[in-house]
């Protein structure tokens, strides 16, 4: 089904229960990079205490999927996500599925949908067993979304060589009634328009620590072997016709297990990472700021 970059057809399953709901809008936008997301659902009983979650589901066409909670300590939702999450795999009608939950019991559906084919991409928080994030193909913790940088990188022409952009972490906006505040998030690794969604509440003290890390050096960075020999192997085996690899196809291939975290590095772009190891050429194939980063070897 897929005929080239980016058309992937993908379907969003979240669990409404065990993903907060300040992250709905950051991994929807952000599970956008891997292919078109063509179905998308929330699982919970909306009868209960995630009323809340009304205008989100709204503003992003999420379908609401209610299931009643029947018998107290029994999670109906898991189970209607995991069927439907199976009739996708056997309908051939998407390519990928993105899992956004933090509830390590779905670790055998993440490794079941691999077995049968189909790419996974989970979204959790920090806090989800790590036996979940090893059995999707790409893991993104909701928690770097929130801390991404939020200044575009201008645009380059064919050719040019991209610079890092030096931005400044995001600046939240006053807090409303319910306790969230507002940032704002380029998607992961491409430069593509900002999206604005809601971010997590003020005590997140380990977001604000990564949104505020200290970016490596060069030196730091060369140093690193096993980063380096990730990043070559990365941009070599995907290279095309060319001589370039398309980036996207880079951020794919370096967070397969075990994945390459950038904010270890203090980088929220792999953009700018590749390009502070000066050990990489990139540049922009497409007008304005949303054409594709392709990268080569120097």
């Amino acid at each position: 089904m897929v005929d080239g970059a980016g058309s992937a057809q993908l379907a969003v399953l979240i669990d409404a229960e065990n993903i907060p709901l300040w992250a709905v809008e950051l991994l929807l936008a952000a599970s956008a990079q891997y292919g078109e997301v063509r179905v998308r659902r929330a699982y919970a009983d909306w009868s209960g205490s995630l009323r809340s979650w009304k205008k989100t589901l709204q503003d992003l066409s999420i379908r609401p999927v209610q299931v009643f909670a029947a018998v107290k300590g029994k999670n109906a939702a898991d189970l209607a996500l995991t069927i439907d999450a199976m009739d996708l795999l056997h309908s051939g009608s998407v390519d990928g599925i993105c899992l956004a939950t933090s509830d390590s019991d779905f670790t055998r559906l993440a490794e079941r949908i691999r077995e049968g084919g189909l790419a996974v991409y989970g979204f959790g928080e920090e806090k989800t067993n790590p036996g979940l994030p090893a059995a999707c193909d790409t893991f993104v913790f909701v928690e770097t979304l929130a801390a991404a940088e939020t200044l575009p990188t201008p645009a380059a022409k064919p050719g040019q060589v991209l610079v890092p952009a030096q931005a400044s972490p995001p600046t939240p906006h006053p807090p409303e009634a319910t306790g969230e505040t507002t940032t704002v998030m380029p998607r992961p690794d491409t430069d593509a328009p900002q999206v604005t969604a809601a971010a997590p509440p003020k005590n997140k003290a380990k977001t604000a620590l990564v949104a505020h890390a200290t970016r490596a050096t060069t030196a730091e960075l060369r140093a690193d072997t096993a980063l380096i020999s990730r990043l070559r192997e990365a941009v070599t085996t995907n290279t095309g016709p060319d001589g370039w690899a398309h980036l996207s196809t880079v951020g794919l291939a370096i967070r397969k297990h075990p994945a390459v975290v950038l904010k270890t590095y203090g980088y929220s772009r792999l953009t700018d990472l590749m390009v502070a190891t000066d050990l990489f050429e990139l540049q922009r194939n497409g007008p304005g700021t949303a054409g594709p980063v392709h990268a080569r070897l120097k």
